[in-house]
């Protein structure tokens, strides 16, 4: 529903009377359990109600406050819906949780005039990692996913985990979906079509199971009070991770298929290949083996922190640390994970600990944290002993590649891995060249261009050769299309009347009264509509060709480099779009880290495909980065700089 922006009005702050009346309602609404055997509260109650509900107060604040915090604002909305574009109207309430560094986001959305309206009152995926079980959660792979994220309606087959299915999930209630990879983190929001609860089989049926509302990437998620993009979605969160076990089976069940669906019909008519020694599997470890390798890693992370910022306060680990920051920051990256087989073993679900709470408590325990229970939900890390002898005395080992770790479990190519590993950065000294090219279609041919293959590499044509066949059809046509007295000017004939100048552009309507152009201008309107010519790209190397690569649509990209200002007033850079031009994200890291003297890190970027990182780097080093780039073979024009911390004015 949000996949166009929608138009919301000036946010207004909520009176703290209508803001318990809104979280009551929400309370009511997804029957979210008070943790007393007292009644909810209600918003209105008298003097003498008040003393029957002395002891409920507390524990109901703290659910209000975690569904919709104090100094939430509110504002109304309008957007365009279905393929009629009918218009929807409704209220967004907005606010902050510790999490997103104190940054306003979109937590409910209420839909109350249009296609969908009930008037119930919606969360937002926010909201969902804040809030664990508020809605039934459903499951999909995550090709479906991509889907639902282009918009689409989930299907009953694309249902993932077996029945049975959440008692919740009945017809006209909302649900989160996970996908099998991330099971615990919900990033769709919507209401049922049927009653999945009830449903006994998802194999061979058909129709809408649920009706999409909301998802990670959208409108919604993407908006911020500080114009900064949507914050990505952990990689896990604890709440919802109680009921998985059907989603795990479901998983085993679709890699048995599948190995099975790759096997040979007849498997003892096979010969082996006795070429190929074969793959021995690595065995399983330990529990225990696998409980060390986590406060290792744990340990490994404050060792770096406080090598890499001696003199900063907290050595820059920014307190509280939010449960999902624990495993995404602290200790994934340094688990000793060297092979995509590996990266299955090493997970929180296999310790002893079961979850991240667990596993904090733990480190409590052993006094190299300080914990805290919040909100009677989640529990926080609101201090570190960076002074421990287990970090003063810890010896660094190897630490594995970044892509390994990374919860799609595909490993990296062996060039790359061998790069890393070995330390040596490919990319410096390579000499780049980005070719625009254009392929014409069919408006053009054969009259402009000979009519060819699509994956013909001699369908593709730079500016020049555009120019040139250009020329050739000006000069061929009897009568002759150029002016004799100024050769700049152009008549048109039939087909570039009918073809190029067809949109209802004031400057088209102008070419075609006065029946002429100028060649220059002809040339620049083909180029421009790409109904004529579509934009084609390609990185080609020192010694290759057009031939020996594959040109990609669209326009060529761009590095990325943005300036911005980050919690407690400290700037930062941010460098994406490196994996075009060749460059291995975590080398180049490496190397911002030493010439910049500050600490960096490398995470999935936000909002592209997964595998495209983000580095940042401490501080504004943009001039560093445009030099260590430069020395990669990446030009100045491919790089776009934004400086967010200048002030508007």
């Amino acid at each position: 529903m949000f996949k166009k922006k929608p138009t919301i009005k000036t946010l207004s702050p909520l009176r703290s009377s209508d803001r318990r009346k809104i979280a009551d309602q929400i309370i009511k609404g997804y029957q979210i359990s008070i943790p007393t055997t007292a009644p909810v509260e209600e918003s209105n109650n008298n003097n003498e109600e008040g003393a029957a509900t002395k002891e409920t107060a507390p524990n109901l604040t703290t659910i209000r406050n975690a569904l919709l915090p104090e100094n939430s604002l509110s504002a109304r909305f309008t957007t365009t819906a279905g393929p009629d574009l009918r218009e929807v109207q409704g209220t967004v309430y907005a606010g902050s949780h510790p999490e997103f560094g104190g940054e306003e986001r979109i937590l409910w959305f209420k839909i109350e005039h249009g296609p969908g309206a009930d008037g119930r009152i919606y969360p937002t995926v926010y909201s969902l990692w804040h809030n664990p079980r508020i809605l039934p959660l459903l499951h999909t792979p995550s090709f479906v996913m991509g889907k639902l994220f282009g918009g689409a309606d989930l299907m009953t087959p694309g249902l993932a985990n077996r029945p049975p299915f959440p008692n919740r999930a009945i017809k006209g209630a909302a649900v989160a979906v996970a996908t099998l990879d991330s099971p615990t983190v919900p990033v769709f929001v919507g209401v049922c079509e049927i009653d999945v609860s009830a449903l006994g089989e998802v194999h061979g049926t058909k129709g809408h199971a649920v009706r999409g509302l909301h998802w990670e990437g959208d409108e919604l998620w993407s908006w911020s009070s500080s114009s900064r993009p949507g914050q990505p979605s952990p990689e896990y969160l604890e709440g919802w991770g109680e009921d998985i076990k059907d989603v795990e089976d479901a998983v085993e069940e679709m890699t048995l298929k599948e190995e099975q669906a790759e096997a040979p019909a007849h498997v003892e008519n096979a010969q082996p290949d006795t070429e190929q020694d074969p793959v021995e599997p690595e065995a399983e470890p330990t529990v225990k083996k696998i409980d060390d390798a986590f406060v290792k890693a744990f340990v490994y992370s404050l060792y770096q922190l406080k090598k890499d910022n001696p003199n900063t306060p907290n050595h820059g680990l920014t307190l509280p640390v939010q449960p999902s920051a624990v495993i995404s920051r602290l200790v994934t990256p340094y688990l000793p994970i060297y092979s995509s087989q590996q990266a299955q073993y090493y997970q929180i679900k296999k310790t002893s600990w079961k979850n991240v709470k667990k596993f904090i408590k733990y480190l409590d325990k052993e006094r190299l944290v300080k914990s805290k229970d919040r909100n009677g939900q989640e529990t926080v890390v609101i201090d570190v002993d960076f002074n421990d002898h287990r970090i003063e005395q810890f010896v660094p080992y190897r630490l594995p590649t970044k892509n390994i770790v990374e919860n799609s479990g595909k490993a990296v190519s062996g060039k790359q891995k061998g790069a890393e590993e070995t330390g040596t950065d490919p990319s410096v000294g390579q000499v780049l060249t980005v070719q625009v090219l254009y392929r014409p279609t069919s408006k053009l041919t054969p009259t402009l261009f000979p009519a060819l293959n699509a994956t013909d590499t001699k369908n593709y044509y730079k500016y020049s050769d555009i120019s040139n066949h250009l020329d050739e059809y000006l000069s061929s046509q009897d009568p002759p299309l150029v002016s004799e007295s100024n050769r700049r000017i152009i008549k048109l004939d039939p087909f570039l009347a009918n073809t190029v100048y067809t949109s209802s552009s004031s400057e088209d309507k102008a070419s075609l009264s006065r029946g002429e152009v100028t060649r220059d201008s002809l040339l620049k309107r083909i180029i421009s509509d790409s109904s004529l010519l579509s934009p084609y790209h390609a990185i080609l190397k020192q010694g290759q060709t057009i031939s020996d690569v594959k040109p990609k649509s669209g326009h060529a990209p761009k590095i990325s480099v943005v300036i911005e200002r980050r919690a407690s007033n400290k700037t930062a850079t941010k460098i994406s779009g490196i994996e075009y031009f060749g460059i291995i994200p975590t080398l180049l890291a490496e190397d911002l880290q030493k010439k910049c003297a500050s600490s960096t890190s490398v995470a999935q970027a936000t909002g592209a495909v997964k595998g495209m990182m983000e580095i940042m780097v401490q501080g504004d080093q943009r001039k560093a980065v445009e030099m260590a780039l430069e020395k990669r073979g990446v030009k100045g024009q491919w790089i776009d700089v934004v400086d967010k911390t200048k002030k508007k004015k």
